[in-house]
């Protein structure tokens, strides 16, 4: 079995990449064959003279596009990804701090599983309509407020190769679409995936959320892969340019109330005009 493991680390965050490879090396399917693909900007990176390690040249975009582009750049090096039985992309700020078995990740064909997501530790616990799925008709992310059950982070995910490249043709292609009307799902890549998740459960396996846990947070689950918190390594509010000004006291509580309590009225309103979200 070859295990191929999808990793991005342009500009800044070719920091995180050493304490990655160790950690993953480790503990992330041990005595499995592991190919990293480091798709980076980098004239040279730590361990990219280990034959475990692929270096492909990847030239850093300006945020948004960093993470909407992130299908484009692995079907960059599609034919060679065919080469792998299983796919992983994990977040450049990922630690695997304990033992991941194929049995804890692979997809089981007897349930009729081909691809692998991790719940989102925020969202776990709440109701379908407060998840935060994009929920603009005009993006192809779009969920009316009476689909979807659960929601999952973008930050780790993987299956088979076929499936996997299957997955991110098909959402670059909805992401290209969405530039060409101009339109940017809300969360990215996350929002899209989590559209391709409501379409087709059936073929999704789905960990707990102990496999992206972010460090800041508390979790009822024993975490394995651990999300660093990016602040305390890169500027990241410099990266997303997010320099604007604050919002008002008053702007702050009506979104609050907008968040607490309109999204009741939104989905019976989806529901009596019948949407719903179809298999594709």
């Amino acid at each position: 079995m070859r295990v191929g493991i999808l990793y991005i680390c342009t500009g800044a965050y070719t920091v995180f990449w050493p304490d990655f490879f160790q950690s993953f090396q480790q503990n992330f399917l041990p005595g499995v064959e592991k190919t990293y693909y480091v798709f980076t900007d980098a004239e040279h990176i730590d361990h990219d003279d280990d034959p475990a390690v692929r270096r492909i040249y990847q030239k850093a975009y300006d945020w948004p596009y960093s993470t909407l582009k992130r299908f484009a750049v692995f079907l960059s090096a599609e034919e060679e990804l065919r080469g792998c039985d299983y796919l992983y992309f994990a977040n450049a700020n990922l630690l695997c701090t304990q033992t991941i078995t194929p049995a804890d990740v692979l997809p089981r064909p007897e349930k009729g599983e081909d691809l692998v997501v991790a719940c989102h530790l925020s969202y776990w616990h709440k109701k379908p309509i407060f998840l935060p799925y994009d929920r603009n008709p005009r993006c192809r992310a779009y969920m009316p407020y009476n689909a979807g059950q659960i929601y999952v982070a973008g930050g780790f995910n993987g299956g088979t190769a076929q499936a996997f490249l299957w997955l991110c043709h098909t959402l670059n292609d909805r992401t290209e679409a969405d530039l060409a009307d101009g339109v940017i799902a809300q969360w990215h890549d996350e929002s899209q995936l989590n559209r391709l998740v409501a379409e087709q459960p059936r073929r999704f396996r789905v960990l707990d959320p102990g496999y992206c846990t972010p460090e800041d947070l508390d979790s009822p689950f024993e975490t394995h892969l651990l999300i660093r918190q990016k602040s305390k390594w890169i500027n990241v509010g410099a990266i997303k340019h997010n320099q604007g000004p604050r919002r008002s006291f008053v702007r702050r509580k009506w979104e609050a109330a907008c968040e607490n309590y309109l999204p009741y009225l939104l989905c019976a309103r989806d529901t009596l005009l019948g949407k719903k979200v179809e298999s594709r």
